[in-house]
């Protein structure tokens, strides 16, 4: 499994490579639970990042790639809580870990100047990892599912330099439907902030 991961994240990001005006990011990224998620985990979470790649196929559209990692963490006091066949007294701890692969193309709307915003749509598929503690007893749910990714942000040249800031605001949805403890669509949002690096 690890090496399909590697495989298929290296296969997403090195794309960009066939390109000759190419721009990639590394980011600490943020993880906001929304929706049918924060029945599960509503914590924000402060331990993600993401690395991206995107190549110019014109002076405004560019196509590229993302990896991104999250960690999500809840734990819940002491209480009785209700199961399907009795109950149970125990603190509970909920983990879940997303890890996306997506394809994405972005439209850029100012590919030169100071500021440069950008806005795309990413889709591809999403691992995600349920791990829930009671008591002692574990329960740990692997899954891939499909999703899709809306996103906008901006990068801020730095000087003269290749190097620059990157900002994004990304919206994940993941097709997560009949996966136990959570019956619904996952949907969160990622707060991206890193260094930016272009090659021509």
């Amino acid at each position: 499994m690890k090496k399909a991961i590697i495989i298929l994240a290296l296969a997403v990001l090195g794309g960009t490579s066939a390109f000759s005006q190419n721009v990639w990011t590394i980011n600490y990224d943020i993880g906001l639970p929304l929706g049918a998620m924060t029945d599960y985990i509503s914590k924000t979470s402060f331990r993600g990042f993401s690395i991206n790649g995107n190549a110019y196929v014109t002076d405004k559209v560019s196509l590229g790639g993302t990896f991104q990692w999250n960690t999500f963490y809840e734990k819940y006091t002491r209480d009785t809580y209700e199961l399907p066949d009795g109950a149970i007294t125990s603190t509970v701890w909920a983990k879940m870990y997303t890890m996306p692969l997506l394809f994405n193309a972005r439209y850029n709307f100012k590919p030169e100047g100071t500021i440069r915003p950008y806005v795309g749509l990413g889709t591809g598929a999403y691992y995600i990892q349920q791990e829930t503690q009671v008591g002692m007893f574990i329960e740990n749910l692997k899954n891939w599912r499909f999703g899709l990714a809306p996103e906008a942000g901006l990068y801020y040249p730095l000087g003269m330099s290749d190097l620059g800031l990157h900002a994004k605001v990304t919206y994940n949805y993941v097709f997560y439907n009949n996966v136990r403890p959570i019956n619904n669509d996952l949907g969160y949002l990622n707060f991206s902030i890193g260094l930016s690096f272009h090659s021509w």
